[in-house]
């Protein structure tokens, strides 16, 4: 990998926690944050004004960004898109609740084509028998491998880190085979992508 911070996107930004513990680890620098959440967003200005957080464009809606104008300019591609429809604490609608924005997480991926992409939801989103989301998980990976990623996951619950809390999350990271090569070997070995 070249010796510059890597570039990032963060999709549904939120208040920034994702960010701020990237900012923290160093080596990444963000380019644009998308968040709609008026108060978040007040928030993100906030960080950057206090220079927490990298200056860069906020963008309100993931549904509208022009992704083309970021190909070749985004390394990272990071999101945790609304989980409403994936949780069990909800109705789970999955693929039909109105607030499933993974169809326009897919779009950035590949129109932006960045080294790695990654995704935090519920583990809902991996399906179950009355869920309708069964199968959905399937659909977005089978959406990364047509585009040329290959992809790791795990569900990993907040208190195996350190938080009083038990929520249970899924993580997925994808990361473009045909470039994989450049990755770091220590990232290489944790992904277990060959050389």
């Amino acid at each position: 990998m070249a010796a510059h911070p890597l570039t990032r996107v963060e999709v549904c930004a939120g208040a920034g926690g994702g960010l701020l513990g990237a900012a923290l680890a160093g080596g990444q620098r963000p380019v644009l944050y998308v968040e709609n959440e008026p108060a978040c967003v007040e928030i993100l200005k906030a960080r950057i004004r206090d220079g927490l957080l990298d200056d860069a464009p906020i963008w309100d809606d993931l549904k509208t960004v022009e992704w083309r104008c970021w190909r070749g300019c985004v390394d990272l591609l990071i999101g945790g898109v609304p989980c409403q429809g994936w949780s069990p604490a909800g109705k789970r609608l999955g693929p039909d609740d109105e607030r499933n924005l993974l169809p326009h997480f897919l779009r950035a991926v590949r129109e932006v084509r960045p080294l790695l992409c990654g995704l935090e939801n519920s583990p809902g989103l991996l399906g179950g028998v009355r869920s309708k989301a069964r199968g959905y998980f399937g659909f977005v990976l089978g959406q990364l491998a047509g585009l040329g990623y290959d992809a790791a996951w795990t569900c990993l619950r907040a208190s195996a880190v350190g938080a009083p809390h038990e929520r249970n999350r899924l993580w997925l990271l994808a990361w473009d085979r045909e470039r994989a090569a450049a990755l770091p070997d220590a990232v290489r070995g944790q992904l277990r992508i060959e050389s």
